[in-house]
């Protein structure tokens, strides 16, 4: 059956005009014509296997957390440095410590070694650079010094009056952790396990698929 060239409708033998759109029939009575070309859709992004889902990186942040706490958190404590001095340290050392982990050892920190994840490009799976690394872990540690800075007044003995002002001190920097914590957790629903610095990078974690995956139920239900 031929159709028009300009709109696809189906023509009439012996027609001169198409009945649709009105374009003169360019063909021999009784020959068919090819559809006009309509472009397709683009096609569907493709899901990005191997992701780390959300416990593997929780369990590599609290590996590395552990492991910051003893370099830096403990020692700044045992040297009583003031409070704003220590939050400035501790983010230094943070960031130092997450920007050349991720940047010059494969993209894995020592907690990341462990659970056998590694943080990759977003856009060719491609290994990390130190400006992308940087990147990220700015504005990771941008998030924590929003209550870093909080002072909160510990007694050790408090009266009733002092108890109620440590707990609304206790409320106050729970609320200024909030964005952090929000950060965290962002990859327990995002398609692409994706944390909130991870997105302003362009990263992603990704699980080595030597390893052998959890029984159902344990640490693969997010």
């Amino acid at each position: 059956m031929p159709y028009c060239s300009n709109c696809g409708a189906a023509e009439m033998s012996g027609q001169k005009f198409c009945p649709t759109c009105g374009s003169m029939t360019a063909h021999e009575p009784g020959t068919a014509t090819p559809l006009p070309y309509f472009p397709m859709d683009p096609p569907a992004p493709t899901r990005i296997a191997n992701l780390a889902n959300f416990w593997w990186r929780a369990l590599s942040f609290v590996i590395d957390s552990i492991i910051l706490a003893v370099a830096s958190d403990v020692p700044l404590r045992a040297a009583t440095t003031g409070h704003d001095l220590s939050s400035i340290i501790e983010s230094v050392v943070v960031f130092a410590y997450f920007t050349l982990f991720i940047a010059f050892a494969n993209g894995q920190t020592p907690g990341m070694m462990v659970v056998r994840i590694r943080c990759v490009t977003l856009d060719d799976r491609g290994s990390v650079g130190l400006a992308q690394a940087a990147r990220r872990s700015l504005a990771n540690g941008a998030l924590v010094l929003i209550g870093g800075f909080y002072s909160y007044t510990r007694y050790r003995y408090p009266t009733p009056a002092q108890a109620r002002e440590q707990a609304n001190q206790a409320l106050v920097l729970f609320s200024l952790y909030v964005p952090h914590y929000l950060d965290l957790l962002w990859a327990a629903w995002d398609p692409k396990r994706q944390t909130l610095h991870d997105k302003f990078a362009r990263t992603v974690v990704l699980r080595d698929e030597k390893v052998a995956q959890p029984a159902p139920g344990a640490l693969d239900m997010w």
